[in-house]
């Protein structure tokens, strides 16, 4: 299905919404200029520069210095921000509902929805477990760290996850707190190594860094559960822990699916080597949202780059080129 005929060029200013503005959403806001009518939706009024959330749980950072208003930044492009979720995307219709109740119409739709927390089934993720995703999340997980720290009590960390945001994790608990007698740091991987997919020798040199604290790293041990006090492994090893941190990733927000942009729930929604949607010519889905036809990390710097792609090609398609 698609909503418009391929190279027909528009008459009128064409109307783009953008879903999501993180990176990958600001930046195609920001390349679209004032011969489009923009605007950008997210029901959150703070852009967050995730690359330094981890520095929130040694609170070197606070989160003030992490965030700038999202409406400031779209309408410094000369657009216009809507602080809404949005829950539904007709492409076939050109128009998008979001959870207040608005219907906007589009003649484009660059969606750069994210993502959301992966817990892959495993039971008390969402009730036991501090997730680390957002400035709030991490700030959080700070400010518990510095309550449990008080006092000479013994204490067990448990960080479920060994990719990047695990290894940031323990990185900054040991930041602050490595002195602190008593602490026992685990962190927990299922796959062979930290840092699954890089170098072996990165794994090898974070085993090296922590060889003098009480820190227990656990590699080819699966999560089966979550509970207050701690965390059970698939084979049955339990670890007792005061704070769980959650470092599973993301997984695909509903609304792909929901859309129709991608065939199964939690699946990414795919797109050709232009970033249209393999299924409405005039949807185009960046960021972490995408699957490409050539994977890439879900990182901040692909997005900025898929975000000035998509409000290039948006332009090529408004006026009917390729």
């Amino acid at each position: 299905m698609t909503a418009r005929r391929r190279g027909t060029p528009l008459t009128t200013r064409p109307r783009v919404a953008i879903v999501g503005a993180n990176f990958g959403g600001l930046r195609a806001a920001q390349e679209l200029g004032s011969g489009f009518d923009v605007t950008v939706f997210d029901p959150s009024p703070w852009f967050e520069w995730l690359p330094n959330i981890h520095e929130l749980v040694s609170q070197a950072k606070r989160p003030a210095d992490l965030r700038l208003p999202r409406k400031r930044l779209v309408a410094a492009a000369g657009h216009r921000f809507v602080r809404d979720a949005v829950t539904a995307i007709d492409a076939k219709r050109g128009t998008l509902t979001t959870a207040g109740g608005m219907v906007h119409a589009f003649d484009f739709c660059i969606v750069a929805a994210g993502s959301v927390d992966a817990t892959y089934g495993v039971r008390g993720v969402e009730r036991h477990a501090m997730p680390f995703r957002s400035v709030e999340q991490c700030d959080a997980i700070g400010r518990r760290l510095g309550t449990l720290m008080k006092g000479r009590k013994p204490r067990s960390i448990v960080i479920v996850g060994g990719g990047f945001a695990g290894v940031e994790a323990l990185g900054e608990i040991m930041r602050r707190y490595r002195t602190r007698d008593n602490l026992t740091l685990h962190i927990v991987e299922a796959g062979p190594a930290l840092m699954p997919g890089a170098s072996p020798k990165i794994d090898a040199a974070v085993r090296k860094h922590v060889r003098a604290y009480d820190v227990q790293i656990h590699t080819r041990s699966p999560v089966a559960a979550i509970t207050p006090t701690g965390v059970r492994m698939q084979g049955g090893k339990r670890l007792r822990s005061d704070l769980t941190i959650w470092t599973g990733g993301g997984a695909a927000p509903p609304l792909l699916h929901a859309a129709k942009l991608a065939p199964k729930q939690l699946q990414w929604a795919p797109v050709d080597a232009t970033l249209r949607s393999r299924r409405y010519d005039n949807v185009f889905v960046i960021g972490d949202a995408a699957a490409l036809p050539v994977a890439v990390p879900k990182q901040a710097f692909h997005a900025l780059e898929m975000g000035e792609y998509a409000a290039a090609n948006v332009r090529r398609a408004a006026a009917g080129r390729a």
